[in-house]
């Protein structure tokens, strides 16, 4: 009896134990097992996991054009709920601040480009010095004609003023009376003389002409008649400048010679063969000179001898019109008078 009653226990107690399963079901589950290190306890913290459904939003925000670009932050750990940290390392982490966006040092300012090289004008060769004052007489024949002409050149600081006086002579004062009379005045610059006024008086007939360097305009005044107007570029000379403006640049550098020059009536170019030097005899002596031809137009031949060692003074002046007529200016004497 004892032996068989135990069967039937056991099966009862199997029974019940299947038959409560069934109604309530198991709240338990099998316990698991997992080691924990010896050292250091441990602290689990939850956190949420993201949606699955959705896609994973990126976590670099927009970085604007004008900001440096931020440091991107780590991927999400999925399943937080199994990381473990140790205390001590956990109180290490807290420590340390949120991350920021890494700040760019910036690099070395570029140097700022150096201005482009203006271009260089070429020197203007120093003026030759003359004194103060001039008289410059001159023997003086045209055609069967002679008479005198005395040149005066007073320089005044960056002013001067240049007089010619001409009469006849001998016989020819018999048939020409009157003195003929021109005056230039103007400034003295760098390269050389720029006429302002210039004045011409022949018996009583008079006339004048005003030169507007700014504006590359001459104005002529005649004896009779309405005003007339010029236009010229560069620089520009009178019947009487060019002689001086010859003396204060020579020698010259090339083979040529270009001037624009006003002779009274009317404003002509002019260009100047240099041929060299020459030894020219004057009522000075022979003279060391520079000889200058202007090339042959339709105002006729024109040379002139500038006297190396006289401050490249004109000692020499030839004309010869188209109808043949022929003029000279012969030197007498230089002074330089106090």
């Amino acid at each position: 009896m004892g032996r068989s009653a135990r069967p039937w226990w056991l099966a009862l107690a199997g029974s019940l134990l299947l038959h409560g399963a069934l109604l309530g079901g198991l709240t338990w589950s099998l316990p698991q097992w997992q080691a924990q290190p010896e050292s250091l306890p441990i602290e689990a913290r939850l956190m949420p996991a993201p949606p699955v459904e959705a896609p994973r939003p990126s976590l670099k925000p927009p970085v604007p054009p004008s900001r440096p670009k931020p440091v991107p932050l780590p991927e999400p750990v999925e399943k937080v709920a199994e990381v473990v940290m140790p205390e001590a390392a956990a109180d290490v982490a807290m420590a340390v601040p949120p991350d920021e966006p890494a700040v760019e040092m910036p690099g070395p300012e570029p140097e700022p480009a150096s201005p482009p090289a203006a271009e260089v004008e070429p020197a203007v060769p120093p003026l030759n010095p003359l004194p103060p004052r001039l008289d410059l007489r001159f023997q003086v024949r045209y055609g069967p004609a002679r008479g005198e002409q005395t040149l005066v050149w007073i320089n005044e600081g960056d002013r001067y003023t240049i007089t010619s006086v001409a009469g006849a002579t001998g016989l020819a004062g018999v048939f020409y009376r009157g003195r003929f009379v021109q005056t230039s005045r103007g400034r003295i610059a760098p390269s050389g003389l720029v006429p302002e006024e210039f004045w011409d008086q022949r018996g009583d007939k008079r006339s004048s002409a005003r030169f507007d360097a700014a504006k590359g305009s001459l104005t002529l005044h005649p004896a009779k008649g309405a005003p007339r107007h010029f236009s010229y570029t560069g620089d520009v000379q009178d019947a009487l400048s060019l002689f001086f403006q010859m003396a204060l640049t020579a020698p010259p550098s090339g083979e040529q010679l270009a001037y624009a020059v006003f002779n009274g009536k009317k404003l002509r170019h002019y260009t100047y063969d240099v041929r060299g030097e020459e030894i020219l005899e004057t009522a000075l002596g022979p003279l060391r000179t520079l000889h200058l031809a202007r090339q042959t137009g339709d105002d006729g031949r024109f040379e002139i001898w500038l006297a190396i060692d006289r401050h490249y003074l004109p000692v020499r002046v030839l004309r010869v019109e188209e109808s043949g007529a022929e003029g000279e200016m012969a030197i007498r004497a230089i002074d330089f008078p106090e």
